[in-house]
């Protein structure tokens, strides 16, 4: 049975927030559109009393200089052709996308310039999104569009062509405008909403046969089934919820009364709310930076879409200072990448040339957080690490924030997510190491107790970035954990799915059992039995512990593997970075070497079982396994076994650490040695988890 809010019920919902500016009739809510403002605009982001500001921003200030040259640069003609003879109606892989953002960056040009040929192109822009028939590819019950990434972005870029040009457009024409957007784009992700909202009651997902997308994926359809379900506690909810806000304030501010919109509201305000529940208190968000951003920004611009037109000044409990901080904890700078991060599960850019020449945004954020907080960490990030700037970033900026830069020391970040970080600094040259402990994201892989290592400006021992969506594919077996620089039993990892219904969370788990420092080292260990044991109940035990030591630097990896029933070869992967054909791996007696340009890991291994050590490449597609090679550590068959491997690392011409064990019935130590430093780790590994002793 479906469950309806009403006015009264969104009202208790709301309760906590800061004061409704909507008009109230007793304790009900009332979405009437409020008074419009006189003048052309602007009115969904800001004001005419905010155009100074943000055109001073735009022509002198430095940090957007970039953003200025990329705009003015847009090469006109070639749009134009575009918009008149090559765009396909239909396409809504690149097509809407294209023709949108391009409306959204020329209406914000003739905002910041006066350029009536930016006005005019952008102007030309809408009028082809009005052509397209639908404005998202999926339908529900095979019949109704639903709303999930193109519509929604579709709404916000009309929706701010709409404000930005002003009376530019003459009143009718934008009422048709307005008339289109409600229909193609509100809508659309009301339905989206709904179904999410209410995913039993849905007749089911599918794409639309014209639309290009349902070629590519016809063949191998995923199962939409349980689609509205997965979506509950996505980024994929969070874009409709922000669209149909956005569009929704826009209709209201420039419109005619509409009778959806308190509908609309409603289901916006709704869905936006829920998000409380999804980001974790400190901050961190599931799904990783990327998706994490995305989601923020839906979020947070539908905020102050619906407070400057005055539907409602929404607040959240979401900690967004957190969240920049969740982004900097992941960040990994290195050599030429200055704006790479961690890439734990479907995280990090891509790395081919096509996908990766889109530019790629995230100091709108930071800024908005910095602005609305005073928060000088967050304009800090914004500067340093939020990669290139959007016009959002611009928008948001308060310039009277002083940035205040991370304290340069050695630290480690244990983040709700149970994913831990240690670092030595927020340099490319400054050391990083990941462990991959927590539970199941969307977007996730089969990676529990994975780990990344890098140091000197290289990325040393990884996990694959970005590896297909597509089930179908034969290299989706990168997101299985023989994909990941952590452990297979047998050659089998732990919990993972098909991927027929996409990327969505499993319940693998994993957690963080113990952790340690002191002066110059940390250590921490995560236990990922249960995400090994739902696969195969023979497994009785799957811990990893990892001791990073900053100043050496070192980093000595323990793998405590034990079965309830029939020995196993137990096996530990480290994969190298090669897409640039410049990763070298070499092998000798218990011991292997992982080489960039610049950096080096080199490691030897040690367990009381016999072991063999070999480099080897996955059974993929060679174009990507060569870019993916990898180091085997395997142990002969056993019912239990301590692996220990230990790198030491190095710049391109240095003597690596001298290292060598010792063992007995209960512990095995571990020396590296320096000209300039000697390091031992004692490992007591009677116990399920392991005991670790330190002398630096």
């Amino acid at each position: 049975m479906t469950v309806s809010y009403t006015r009264r019920d969104l009202l208790k919902l709301l309760a906590a927030s800061p004061a409704l500016t909507l008009a109230a009739r007793g304790a009900e809510l009332d979405f009437r559109t409020p008074a419009k403002p006189s003048g052309s605009g602007p009115r969904l982001f800001f004001s005419a009393e905010d155009l100074p500001r943000l055109r001073r921003n735009f022509s002198k200030n430095a940090r957007f200089k970039e953003l200025r040259d990329t705009l003015l640069g847009r090469d006109r003609d070639a749009e134009r052709a575009y918009l008149r003879s090559d765009v396909n109606l239909f396409g809504h892989r690149s097509d809407i996308r294209r023709v949108g953002e391009m409306a959204q960056e020329m209406s914000f040009l003739y905002l910041m310039t006066g350029d009536q040929d930016a006005a005019a192109l952008s102007v030309e822009c809408v009028r082809t999104l009005m052509r397209f028939p639908y404005w998202d590819f999926f339908l529900e019950g095979g019949e109704h569009v639903v709303g999930v990434q193109r519509a929604p972005a579709c709404a916000i870029a009309v929706s701010c062509s709409i404000d930005w040009l002003g009376d530019y457009v003459t009143s009718a024409e934008r009422q048709s405008w307005l008339t289109v957007l409600g229909k193609r784009g509100c809508e659309p992700c009301y339905v989206g909403l709904n179904n999410v909202r209410h995913p039993r009651e849905t007749i089911g997902w599918s794409i639309n046969p014209e639309s290009d997308y349902y070629s590519e994926r016809s063949e191998f359809p995923n199962d939409s089934t349980r689609r509205p379900e997965i979506t509950q506690k996505i980024n994929l909810r969070a874009a409709p919820a922000g669209g149909l806000a956005i569009g929704a304030a826009a209709i209201g501010a420039w419109g005619e009364e509409n009778s959806e919109m308190e509908r609309w509201l409603e289901m916006a305000i709704f869905s936006l709310k829920i998000f409380e529940e999804v980001y974790l208190p400190d901050g961190s968000y599931g799904e990783g930076i990327h998706y994490a951003n995305y989601t923020s920004e839906c979020i947070f611009m539908a905020f102050e879409a619906l407070k400057q037109t005055g539907v409602m000044d929404l607040d959240s409990s979401i900690n967004w200072s957190g969240n920049v901080q969740f982004m900097l904890n992941m960040s990994m700078p290195t050599k030429g990448k200055p704006y790479e991060v961690v890439n734990i599960g479907d995280n990090g850019r891509y790395r081919d040339a096509a996908r990766s020449a889109r530019s790629e945004y995230r100091s709108a954020l930071p800024y908005w957080t910095a602005r609305k907080f005073g928060d000088g960490a967050a304009q800090w990030f914004g500067d340093h690490l939020g990669a290139e700037h959007s016009l959002w970033s611009l928008i948001f900026f308060d310039e009277t924030v002083t940035a205040i830069a991370p304290t340069e020391a050695v630290k480690v970040w244990y983040s709700d997510l149970d994913w831990v970080v240690a670092r030595s600094g927020f340099e490319a040259n400054d050391l990083v190491v990941s462990l991959r402990s927590g539970g199941g994201y969307n977007h996730e892989h089969a990676d529990r107790n994975s780990m990344i290592i890098k140091c000197y400006g290289e990325q040393l021992i990884v996990d694959p970035i970005r590896p297909p969506y597509a089930y179908a594919d034969p290299s989706w077996m990168m997101r299985t954990t023989a994909g990941h620089s952590a452990i297979l039993i047998d050659g089998e990892g732990h919990l993972y799915h098909n991927g027929v219904e996409g990327t969505n969370a499993t319940i693998a788990l994993a957690r963080v059992v113990d952790k340690g420092a002191g002066k110059g080292y940390a250590y921490f260990t995560s236990d990922a039995t249960h995400a090994y044991r739902v696969a195969n109940v023979e497994v009785q035990s799957v811990v990893r512990s990892v001791v990073v030591f900053f100043d050496v630097p070192a980093v000595v990896v323990i793998d405590r593997v034990s079965k309830f029933d029939r020995p196993s070869k137990i096996e530990a992967r480290y994969f190298g970075d090669n897409w640039d054909g410049k990763c070298q791996l070499s092998t000798e007696s218990a011991g292997f070497a992982i080489r960039r340009p610049d950096a080096f890991a080199q490691a030897r291994t040690f367990s009381r079982n016999a072991i063999s050590v070999e480099t080897d490449r996955l059974p993929i597609p060679e174009e990507r396994a060569v870019k993916h090679p990898f180091v085997s550590v395997k142990t002969e068959a056993t019912m239990a076994t301590t692996i220990v491997t230990a790198f030491g690392l190095g710049r391109r011409g240095d003597t690596a650490p001298k290292i060598s064990f010792t063992s007995s019935v209960d512990a095995i130590d571990v020396v590296l040695k320096t000209s300039a430093a000697s390091v031992d780790c004692r490992i007591e590994d009677t116990n399920r988890v392991p005991r670790i002793q330190v002398n630096v």
